[in-house]
């Protein structure tokens, strides 16, 4: 079996940075993840996307049913059963790793759930103190409830996954569009910066040559909704890489958000690339055109994700 969704290469970009390459990747969800360490595909995958033009995967590692590696950490959420998974009998995380530096790609670690958690979880029951409220006592706002980023738990909670995680021969960690405060909890961005302030921090520390990459949502939605201040955090040096989602229908969407996401101020500052949503229902012509369109404007992308375009492939034939 082999993902085909083929796409020539991104143009190259000048930078002053020596270790720049042009992002060309795709998310790797969990369930995926998980389905092909526990079949014979995993290997057969990742040599396919790289001899399709990838050079990079973001491999979801923290999600809906917790890590998706064997995590001794005491505040660890101990819900890690996602279908074909069970750590610590297994480890993904590993197998991803291994394998994609084998085959020539950069493995980053994505813990796709940041600061949300769904509000029947076991962190959310056993420790409700951790969790924000709005003024008038509300927890859940888009159908989860947020972790207080400047709870002095929730920072050990999250610090601690971190510090499991850079242990791995992998090539970064990043997070995405949760690791966020929804603004009916009020302007959290002083703490949301400070405990990302504290990530860059101990990967600095342990492992400074790790990349930190965010994939936020375009910047003035971040910001003004969900206290994601992501071109600071870029200024003051905590980010060394940005992939922007900029997920739309269309190409002309998306050359037309391109152009108000603040990725050109981002590219001043770290690497940049163009994050582009790969629905069910998606043709290939459409997502050829948008990796067309991004191409052109002088960014890499990444595609989401990987098992949409897969199965959809299997309908296909």
């Amino acid at each position: 079996m082999a993902v085909y969704l083929l796409v020539k290469p991104a143009p190259s970009i000048e930078r002053t940075s020596k270790d720049f390459q042009t992002i060309r990747g795709v998310w790797l969800t969990d369930i995926g993840t998980a389905f092909l360490h526990h079949t014979t595909l995993l290997d057969n995958v990742l040599n396919h996307l790289s001899r399709s033009g990838y050079n990079r995967i973001y491999v979801n590692v923290y999600g809906n049913w917790g890590t998706l590696y064997p995590s001794h950490s005491k505040l660890r959420n101990t819900e890690i059963t996602c279908l074909f998974l069970a750590p610590p009998l297994t480890n993904p995380l590993k197998s991803v790793a291994n394998e994609g530096k084998r085959q020539g790609l950069k493995v980053y670690a994505w813990l796709e759930y940041g600061l949300m958690l769904p509000p029947n979880s076991q962190i959310a029951k056993s420790h409700p103190d951790w969790l924000l409220k709005t003024p008038n006592g509300k927890t859940i706002i888009d159908h989860f409830v947020w972790l207080d980023p400047a709870h002095p738990e929730v920072q050990n909670y999250i610090l601690s996954m971190i510090n499991e995680i850079i242990k791995y021969d992998i090539e970064g960690i990043q997070f995405d569009d949760h690791w966020a405060i929804p603004i009916p909890f009020g302007q959290r961005q002083k703490d949301l910066t400070t405990l990302t302030q504290k990530v860059h921090q101990l990967i600095q520390e342990k492992n400074p040559k790790l990349i930190f990459s965010l994939s936020p949502n375009p910047y003035a939605f971040s910001v003004n909704r969900y206290n994601q201040d992501w071109i600071r955090w870029i200024k003051k040096g905590y980010i060394d890489e940005i992939v922007i989602q900029v997920y739309r229908k269309t190409s002309r969407e998306v050359k037309q958000t391109i152009n108000t996401s603040g990725v050109a101020e981002a590219s001043r500052f770290v690497p940049v690339a163009i994050g582009i949503f790969a629905p069910w229902n998606a043709t290939e012509k459409e997502i050829k055109e948008q990796i067309k369109v991004v191409n052109e404007s002088g960014y890499g992308f990444s595609v989401f994700c990987w098992e949409r375009r897969f199965i959809n492939a299997l309908l296909e034939k």
